[in-house]
């Protein structure tokens, strides 16, 4: 026969889960409905309009190391005072070194990585991309650079 132990244990993460899925079917049919109303209501203003066409917005996670728009101000910062343009690398090295974070495995330096690297790939009309020989470095536009200055 089963341990009993095991099987309590497995009876209330199993109850847990089910509780959390119901809410979240609940949340989601809320979420609907005030879509369908959104949709009504733009109807209302202009008959033409096609809400189902647009496009759902993807929901950017938050993340540990920086808040809201600091990734940025931070790339903008190491690039301002970099003499020539630097790696994705030695910008994340840079950012860690300002912000004190101490990464503690290579899963976590290349998260970081690829946080600074989207950033870097949004900002396309202030910070240029520059190929040589096959390495990416980046550098603030010069345009860019003479408004903060």
């Amino acid at each position: 026969m089963a341990e009993q132990h095991v099987i309590r244990v497995l009876r209330d993460k199993r109850s847990e889960l089910a509780g959390l899925v119901k809410g979240l079917e609940r949340e989601l049919g809320e979420h609907r409905a005030a879509l369908m109303h959104l949709d009504v209501t733009m109807r209302l203003f202009d008959p033409e309009t096609r809400p189902e066409e647009i496009g759902p917005r993807q929901r950017r996670r938050c993340n540990a190391w920086f808040r809201p728009g600091e990734c940025l101000r931070l790339i903008y910062d190491v690039l301002r005072d970099a003499p020539q343009p630097m790696t994705t690398r030695e910008v994340v090295e840079r950012m860690t070194e300002l912000k004190s974070i101490s990464l503690s495995d290579d899963c976590q330096h290349a998260l970081i990585q690829k946080t600074v690297l989207a950033s870097l790939n949004r900002a396309k009309d202030t910070i240029e991309r520059v190929e040589t020989a096959g390495v990416v470095r980046w550098r603030v536009r010069q345009a860019a650079r003479e408004r903060c200055q």
